[in-house]
């Protein structure tokens, strides 16, 4: 059944993808402007002015889910809960609101609650590390609001900096009190404790910060980075405005963040830096503290794109992690780079264990931290729930009228264009996609695309299943008659022939029947003893157009152009 929990080491078909070790791109043209991951890193989550698409990476064959929420305002940020007991909720941003979602429900009413405290647009949400009840907000206002989901009504909490909107909030990793914001040129660090008054106030940078970052490790250490092209660390628990590190780049940082496993970070230009992903060992060595304000120029480990690396064709705008295992509490963990660009590429990156040495990953240590996503169910909700549930009993339903507009059918994304979009292993960097590289979702793409009067009926590229229904002139004096058949690819395909299994029909003769499954096995078997793709052909054949199954030039016209 569609949304059973999976395992991740065991993949439910011979199709599905092993994505893991994968590189692979998808397409999504439809003006996103957040990314978010959920706990179980089996899905991404994508916002929209028009709504959230949610995305199963094990399955990249099958289109995302829309959950429809018009507005006019730009998607600021979303965030996916990362804890196993709340891993169903997603929040996102509308201006000066945030909605809270429930993807277990149906798409149509999946807003549970309505956050509404801020009188200017919010620019960043943050769901606590420990408390899986309470995520914080930050807006153009200044302000910054603590909330807590048992009581939606109102905020919690508040801080405010008076003077400067805020840009980021983070919850700190290590203290379930400490919340820090971001204010033009500064950085606060709260404890919700303390009232009103900052904790910690730090000059950080000469321009504008962008991202700030709790260390997992150290419980007063942060990461902050700016349009001046730096990266900095900070002890807010030492006194003085002097960073431990202080690494510079050549071009405006949009978001840095420390890696998910020892004492490194990632690097995300705002522009220039030849629009790539930068991974780098250091700041935060262990000797940091000894030396402050150590400078160095950035000397990335791993460069993921960039000129001639077959990454994104414009500016990276989100990045995130995705990882496995690590339930014992030791470093045996999988990782890949899930990145989202201008481009309205979806690019997921192998980390090979070449990069993780480069690294100084240290296989088999203990982590020294909790992992919240441990617990979470390894399922996918890019699928429509199966039956539609009604709204638990104390939850405030959003009005429905002022937070949709108009059908969302329209922003739903057909399976044949979804996969004209996909690429996988070396495709994924391929300028232009090859039919001789490529995979099965771009071949039946191309060939919808071919034939516009076929009709495919179902497309389960993950199971190797293809149902298609035409007209051919099959029947007496070549009269047209209605086809329907299952195509059955094996995981080995195009090394493999397909299986064509036609439906029975009384305008069919046996015989004629029988000449059918003939022809297209003839074909399929002549392209696969040449490992070529051989679905274009036999539909050529089942429509009635002249194909000779063992054509003479392998580059035929024949042969299926993507």
């Amino acid at each position: 059944m569609e949304g059973e929990a999976e395992s991740p080491e065991t993949p439910s078909s011979p199709w599905l993808s092993r994505t893991f070790g994968t590189s692979m791109s998808m397409h999504v043209d439809r003006g996103v402007g957040a990314m978010s991951i959920s706990p179980s890193h089996r899905d991404v989550v994508l916002g929209s002015r028009a709504g959230l698409y949610v995305l199963d990476l094990d399955d990249p064959f099958v289109p995302p889910r829309f959950l429809p929420h018009h507005t006019a305002w730009e998607v600021a940020d979303v965030q996916w809960s990362p804890h196993a007991a709340k891993h169903t909720w997603i929040v996102s941003t509308s201006n000066q609101k945030a909605m809270v979602w429930n993807v277990a429900l149906p798409s149509a009413r999946a807003i549970e609650h309505v956050l509404h405290a801020h009188s200017r647009a919010i620019t960043d949400i943050n769901f606590h590390a420990h408390d899986p009840e309470r995520l914080a907000t930050c807006a153009i206002d200044a302000f910054v609001y603590t909330w807590d989901m048992r009581r939606p009504q109102r905020p919690a909490g508040q801080f405010c900096d008076w003077r400067a909107g805020a840009t980021q909030v983070k919850w700190s990793r290590r203290n379930p009190h400490v919340v820090a914001s971001s204010h033009d040129r500064f950085v606060r660090v709260w404890d919700d404790r303390m009232g009103a008054r900052p904790l910690r106030s730090i000059r950080a940078h000469d321009t504008k910060i962008n991202g700030i970052d709790f260390s997992r490790v150290d419980e007063s250490r942060l990461l902050t980075c700016s349009l001046d092209k730096t990266i900095k660390l900070w002890d807010y628990a030492a006194p003085g405005e002097t960073p431990l590190h202080v690494v510079h780049t050549e071009f405006p940082v949009w978001r840095a963040r420390h890696l998910p496993f020892g004492r490194g970070y990632v690097a995300m230009p705002q522009r220039g830096g030849g629009d790539a992903v930068y991974i780098a060992t250091g700041p935060g060595a262990p000797d940091a503290a000894a030396a402050p304000c150590a400078h160095e120029t950035l000397d990335p480990a791993v460069v993921l794109g960039g000129p001639g690396g077959g990454g994104h064709t414009g500016p990276v705008k989100e990045f995130l992690w995705r990882s496995r295992g690590g339930e014992a509490g030791f470093e045996n963990r999988e990782f890949q780079l899930v990145t989202w660009g201008r481009d309205n590429d979806l690019r997921l990156w192998a980390i090979t264990p070449d990069m993780l040495d480069r690294l100084h990953f240290r296989r088999g240590a203990r982590i020294p931290f909790n992992l919240t996503r441990h617990g979470a169910p390894y399922r996918t909700f890019s699928r429509e729930p199966a039956a539609a549930a009604a709204a638990p009993a104390g939850i405030v339903q959003a009005p429905r009228a002022s937070m949709t507009r108009g059908s969302g059918q329209q922003h739903a994304i057909s399976q044949l264009k979804w996969l004209a979009g996909v690429r996988v292993g070396r495709a994924a960097f391929a300028a232009v996609p090859d039919a001789r590289t490529d995979n099965l979702g771009s071949e039946v793409s191309a060939v919808g695309r071919l034939f516009p009067h076929i009709v495919f009926e179902q497309i389960k590229v993950s199971k190797g299943r293809v149902v298609l229904a035409l007209n051919g002139p099959w029947g007496d004096d070549g009269a047209l008659v209605f086809l329907r058949a299952t195509v059955s690819f094996p995981p080995s395909y195009p090394a493999a022939p397909p299986v064509f299994a036609f439906e029975e029909s009384k305008t069919l003769t046996p015989g004629r029947l029988a000449d059918l499954r003939a022809g297209v096995d003839r074909i399929a078997a002549d392209a696969a003893a040449r490992g070529r793709f051989s679905l274009e052909r036999c539909l050529r054949y089942l429509v009635g157009d002249a194909v000779d199954a063992k054509p003479d030039d392998d580059s035929s016209d024949d042969e299926l152009i993507v």
